[in-house]
């Protein structure tokens, strides 16, 4: 096969769509140039920042989620990168061979391996949930034997002291979508261990992976930047160590991905029909994670850039059927386990009291958890008005703080920042460390990452691999902008991934909570990666010429 032959295996597209051959109007060039400036500035910070500095949960007080805020060696963190990137140069040669893969079939291998790396993980170290994912396993393990007691005050539910003994339904009742999700499992696979949940926490995982990987290729249409995206994926162990977690994250995160890939189909063709599987897919994610909404939030936002591009109204009647479908079922659920338990629950916590945390100093990090929206939730009776009331007086003292000390404020909220997304573990491996175990973890895998080598090269792959990821996702951003590559489809991750950062930047944060959003950095990481490596650099190379030409001699 010639060169040329193979350079155009690479470099095909697929069938042309109607976005790539029609302009972009000047209200989305704005809108999404826009976004991609406050996320280039966001991930532009955090890339920088993590040659600097490392955040890490402290290993004296590992149960108490405790963040220190470590040092880096800025020379050894810079000469890891180089080398990396020298040995991706290096590899450059073999890429004719990858243009020659099918890359269905790597797509499936990826899936294939998060699987098998997954089932090894949640396998060997038998995680028994606690705290939170506590509540929801009871709660769904008993409604899938038609008991309804967790939902009932003073009833002896697990925690129920921490909660005053009123029903944790009472501060948390959209917990209840994960719960019906769950409760559906268990009446199917049994109700006896919370296995089931970690099960198809790792198949969520390996489709989550295999989506992405499908979306880059709808992105760019190019072999080698799904290859890229791929390999990237490849190396993302985070949410696989995660899956042990019996909560709504990875499921809900494996939802919003395929409903973005139908959106990104929408967008393309114009065809009405992946509508229906786009606005389902949203609807269970923010059923099992109703932090999911940012999703609901980038979606809407964007079919209002395309209405206005395209003149087609009907968007906007999607739009607000998904509205009014995500907020609708959350609300059935409720209404729907009041029904059957014959409790009454309050309204929840809300985000108010949320924001009120969110800006709050913690004993684990600035904003982080701290059970201040729960408490005066329940010190003023369950009563909004009064809870929000005082939320807000709470706010405006802290405002007044943050805004009278400016270097104080920007400190609070840099470590904020930092103390989530520059804690490169994300808690994937504190959160089951820190719980019981259906057997001991003596020997195998879990001893080997929990207190062995393993983790420490864990730890290890996952600071070089974040500072690279950020830097790569940063730069793609900028490149995309420079290369008149930014429309609804290309933005629609980041977006999401900007709402993400900026509703965990108000609001109640963790690390741990913005994990779900890493591995939506990486279509765009690999776009960089491939403009990096496979750029011909001829004016660097003239310039180069130029200083290593001779100078004449004179005569």
């Amino acid at each position: 096969m010639s060169k040329k032959k193979k350079q155009q295996t690479d470099t095909q597209p697929t069938p042309v769509t109607v976005a790539t051959i029609e302009k972009k109007s000047k209200f989305e060039y704005v809108t999404v140039n826009i976004i991609c400036l406050f996320v280039f500035l966001a991930f532009g910070y955090i890339a920088v920042m993590g040659f600097f500095q490392t955040s890490v949960i402290d290993p004296t007080a590992y149960a108490s989620e405790r963040i220190l805020y470590e040092t880096d060696n800025i020379a050894l963190n810079l000469l890891f990168t180089a080398l990396f990137v020298a040995f991706l140069f290096a590899m450059r040669k073999f890429y004719d061979f990858f243009a020659k893969l099918n890359m269905t079939v790597l797509e499936i291998v990826l899936a294939a391996y998060v699987v098998i790396l997954g089932f090894l993980w949640i396998f060997s170290v038998t995680s028994i949930p606690a705290a939170d994912s506590m509540n929801v396993f009871e709660t769904a393990s008993q409604a899938a034997q038609d008991n309804y007691s967790s939902l009932q005050d003073f009833m002896p539910f697990y925690n129920h002291d921490f909660y005053g003994g009123y029903s944790y339904y009472n501060f948390y009742p959209f917990q209840l979508g994960f719960v019906f999700f769950s409760e559906l499992i268990f009446r199917v696979f049994g109700h006896d261990s919370s296995m089931p949940i970690q099960v198809l926490n790792v198949l969520a995982t390996g489709a989550a992976y295999y989506g992405l990987a499908k979306i880059t290729r709808l992105l760019f249409k190019r072999k080698s930047i799904e290859f890229m995206a791929i390999f990237l994926l490849a190396g993302c162990f985070q949410p696989i160590l995660l899956c042990t977690f019996v909560y709504g994250n990875i499921l809900g995160m494996s939802f919003g991905i395929w409903a973005c890939y139908f959106l990104i189909k929408f967008f393309q063709t114009h065809n009405w029909k992946f509508f229906f599987p786009c606005g389902a897919l949203l609807v269970l994610s923010t059923i099992v994670k109703y932090n999911n909404m940012i999703y609901l939030i980038a979606f809407v936002i964007m079919l209002v850039v395309y209405t206005v591009k395209y003149k087609k109204w009907q968007s906007i009647a999607f739009a607000l059927a998904i509205i009014v479908a995500t907020f609708g079922s959350s609300s059935l659920i409720i209404m729907s386990y009041e029904a059957r338990s014959g409790a009454t629950l309050a309204s929840g916590v809300s985000q108010v009291l949320y924001l009120d945390e969110g800006l709050q100093e913690s004993g684990r990090a600035p904003g982080w958890y701290s059970g201040t929206g729960k408490t005066i939730y329940l010190n003023n009776q369950f009563d909004d008005e009064a809870a929000n009331a005082q939320g807000w007086e709470q706010i405006d003292q802290r405002m007044d703080a943050l805004g009278s000390d400016l270097e104080y404020g920007l400190n609070f909220f840099s470590k904020k920042i930092l103390s989530q997304w520059n804690e490169p573990t994300f808690e994937s491996i504190w959160v089951s460390k820190v719980k019981s175990h259906e057997t001991p973890i003596t020997g195998g895998l879990g001893e080997w990452v929990y207190d062995k080598s393993l983790g420490q090269l864990l730890e290890l792959h996952f600071g070089l691999y974040m500072r690279l990821l950020y830097l790569l996702f940063a730069v793609g951003i900028y490149l995309l902008f420079i290369n008149k590559k930014t429309d609804i489809c290309t933005v629609l991750l980041p977006l999401i991934i900007l709402g993400g950062f900026g509703y965990h930047l108000l609001f109640e944060g963790k690390s741990q909570y913005v994990l779900t959003y890493i591995p939506l950095l990486v279509p765009v990481a690999a776009y960089a990666l491939n403009v990096v490596l496979c750029s011909k650099y001829t004016g660097v190379k003239k310039f180069l010429a130029k200083i290593n030409a001779k100078p004449k001699k004179k005569a």
